[in-house]
């Protein structure tokens, strides 16, 4: 544990003036370019100088060093044995930037592995429009899709569901043909050229741990829950839900999906989900409530904590060290439904929940729900990444209110984002 009742200090006027390692602050540390062993040594002494408690080992863009490659191992080793001799905490990062799950492309160069969508459209013909945003997995047409299904779906003058059934292909339809198909996500350049990965598929996310977490274990797994406390994950995710602008578009959306949806939602509710599947995308008369679109979410949402957080935070767990970091899309119920569900139903299975709350900003329940999952489950802290996209004229007063107003609600260790290894490019 991160702070061991037989080694901690008691609480003393004496470890406030002069705290130990793991009650100082422990930067993202962007490697960012050519990493030399002495480069990284050298900095970890500044670090240690500036009074920092340690350090995340986080790659960004521009990285020159093979990811995981035994070099890059190597170095990460450096470290560890640097930060043990100076006292200092090593955090481990599980992913080439982010989001983690893909390891930079080495788990999605297998298709069977790469994130899925569940394209709603009307036209089975159009081109595609490119692709969305891949750091929060917003779908696009990938001109792959699979039909599942084919509605023909009639609204009411208001634009509610007055009625719809499953047709054939080739069948007419009395209102709108709409068809369902499954998506395979296409190449970019932010995951390698390889896609983000199936966070809803636990069989992908074990091979994400069996490529990343693995290999950190064998090279240096003798220093979890000592030197090496956690390992970050970053904005894990499904492909965005979206929305109608109204109910009368005929506009493509997307929603989370995964080739066992069918299967498993009848093994969870006894029901084939295409029976029903209009009933998530339009209301129904009378805004009478769709039990079915609630168990699609819900649904959803379990099925992304159990493959994702509980099968890494699962893996930590066994293996003797924490794991960190936070969900994507933290502080509303509204953009948490888009992107993950539910942050607090992932929470369960991390040690340390955490938070991310850049910018110069204030978001309290953001905050709260992470203490207050820390109060549920028993666990020993809550993280926050912060400080960062302040702009170059934030001042120290503005970086001590953040720091304290988020102290006041739980926020007990501290990732400041971000210490660049090189100003190079």
């Amino acid at each position: 544990m991160l702070y061991k009742k037989n080694s901690t200090p008691s609480l003393n006027d004496e470890l406030f003036k002069n705290p130990t390692s793991e009650y100082r602050g422990t930067p993202f540390w962007a490697w960012n370019n050519m990493l030399t062993s002495e480069e990284l040594q050298r900095q970890i002494d500044v670090f240690k100088e500036m009074g920092l408690g340690g350090f995340h080992m986080h790659v960004r863009t521009g990285l020159k060093n093979k990811y995981l490659s035994d070099e890059y191992m190597e170095l990460v080793k450096d470290c560890v044995e640097k930060a043990k001799k100076e006292d200092m905490l090593a955090w481990l990062y599980d992913e080439d930037r982010w989001p983690s799950g893909a390891a930079g492309g080495l788990v999605t160069c297998d298709e069977k592995y790469r994130a899925r969508s569940l394209l709603f459209t009307t036209d089975l013909n159009a081109q595609g429009y490119g692709v969305g945003d891949v750091s929060r997995s917003e779908a696009s047409r990938s001109e792959n899709g699979t039909l599942l299904a084919c509605y023909d779906v009639i609204l009411d003058k208001d634009g509610y569901l007055e009625s719809y059934k499953r047709i054939d292909k080739d069948d007419e339809a009395e209102g709108t043909k709409w068809y369902a198909l499954l998506e395979i996500y296409s190449n970019n350049s932010w995951h390698n050229d390889q896609t983000y990965v199936d966070t809803l598929n636990k069989e992908a996310i074990e091979r994400f741990i069996e490529v990343t977490h693995k290999k950190y274990a064998e090279k240096v797994g003798y220093e979890f829950d000592k030197t090496v406390p956690a390992i970050f994950t970053d904005e894990p995710q499904f492909t965005r839900k979206q929305v109608f602008e109204n109910s009368l578009d005929k506009d493509d959306v997307f929603m989370p999906w995964t080739d066992k949806v069918p299967e498993l939602y009848k093994k969870a509710y006894g029901a084939d989900i295409f029976d029903t599947l209009p009933e998530i995308f339009w209301d129904l008369p009378k805004s009478a409530p769709s039990i079915h679109r609630y168990r699609y979410h819900d649904f959803i949402a379990e099925l992304f904590a159990q493959s994702f957080a509980d099968t890494v935070g699962g893996w930590c767990e066994e293996n003797g060290i924490a794991l960190t970091g936070h969900m994507m899309e933290e502080p509303t119920l509204h953009s948490q439904t888009a992107a993950l569900g539910e942050a607090m139903r992932s929470y369960r299975s991390f040690r340390l929940p955490g938070i991310d709350l850049l910018c110069n900003s204030h978001e309290y329940t953001t905050a709260k729900q992470a203490q207050s999952a820390a109060h549920q489950f028993g666990y020993e802290g809550v993280l926050s990444e912060l400080y960062g996209v302040t702009g170059w004229d934030c001042d120290f007063r503005t970086y001590k209110h953040q720091g304290d107003w988020q102290a006041a609600l739980g926020i007990t260790i501290r990732v400041p984002h971000l210490s660049w290894y090189a100003m190079a490019g």
